[in-house]
């Protein structure tokens, strides 16, 4: 462990082509045999037989490189990709199509559905290494630089920039799928007296496991977890009611007093947290700025009727008290 402002989070911070995934998506059997025989051995492979389940793969597991077949039963690639494109989850995944015509007008329509490249088949295998190579290298340089940029050095988790580049969208997507979103701020309990008593270094290392417990709680990628200042730290949850967030709020507590951090301040002996959720709900007249307000709120009471509790926001809009 570093001392000052250095990153306490102990995670792989960079990445290499060989743990890169990518997605070979077409209807035929032997079109995903060969591509995956080639790349196999550089990367990790995952196949599926149609777009619809390129999309349903790419929402729950993101790869780093889809490889599209365009012409599918069920729906081409282009449509898929266009999918893809305007699906926050999955908008920063590269499309290489793999076609076979490389006429103008099929260049064109790769182009416009926001593919990043394309292959011909049938597909040479020096030319779809190398392709896939370049691609993946582009992606990993991306995603460093996000990384440093969105990524708080203490705990490892997101930082207020990526909150306040990210939410928006989270907004956006939330009002076209017509699904709630819920928050839930969480602060150590006596953190202050946790300093003053163990020193600052102990209070970073225990930042550091508060955050890994976080993230570790939450059970969906699309939930993040970021660090808004100091020991306070917020969760936006997709697609998630007022009763998913009291579920999470209960979990959190329950994993981080199970950890028996000592805390000769707490009168409990040892470290815990308090918490505070609510919910927006699209097309109704309330908004994520009154949700996150509310959240707030509700940690303030949680902390004021005696902290290692959580409050929540339910869906009548009333305040109530829980413990882990």
């Amino acid at each position: 462990m570093r001392r000052g402002g250095t990153c306490l989070y102990n995670k792989k911070t960079s990445r290499t082509l060989q743990d890169c995934n990518v997605l070979i998506v077409d209807d035929q059997t032997a079109s995903r045999l060969i591509m995956t025989t080639l790349l196999e051995p550089l990367f990790t492979c995952h196949s599926v037989d149609s777009a619809s389940k390129a999309i349903e793969f790419c929402r729950e597991t993101p790869p780093d490189l889809v490889l599209m077949d365009v012409y599918m039963p069920d729906m081409d690639g282009h449509e898929a990709c266009i999918i893809l494109s305007n699906d926050s989850r999955t908008e920063d995944i590269p499309v290489v199509f793999v076609t076979a015509s490389v006429s103008d007008e099929e260049q064109e329509k790769c182009w416009n559905a926001g593919g990043a490249d394309f292959v011909q088949k049938p597909v040479n295998g020096t030319t779809l290494i190398n392709r896939v190579k370049f691609h993946l290298s582009s992606k990993l340089k991306t995603d460093l630089l996000e990384q440093l940029i969105y990524t708080d050095r203490l705990t490892g988790c997101f930082n207020r920039h990526y909150l306040e580049e990210h939410l928006p969208q989270m907004v956006k997507d939330a009002e076209r799928e017509n699904q709630a979103l819920s928050v839930a701020i969480f602060d150590a309990d006596l953190f202050k007296q946790f300093n003053d008593h163990y020193g600052h270094i102990k209070g970073d290392s225990c930042l550091w496991k508060i955050a890994k417990s976080l993230q570790e709680s939450l059970l969906r990628p699309r939930d993040k977890l970021i660090r808004v200042g100091g020991e306070e730290f917020l969760i936006l949850l997709p697609h998630t009611s007022e009763h998913g967030a009291r579920t999470v709020c209960e979990r959190i507590l329950q994993t981080i007093s199970h950890q028996y951090i000592e805390h000769s301040a707490s009168p409990t002996g040892y470290l815990t947290v308090s918490a505070g959720a609510a919910t927006y709900h699209p097309n109704t007249d309330t908004s994520i700025d009154k949700a996150l307000m509310d959240a707030d709120k509700c940690l303030y009471h949680a902390k004021a009727n005696g902290r290692n509790s959580y409050a929540f926001i339910d869906e009548h809009g009333d305040m109530l008290v829980g413990a882990g």
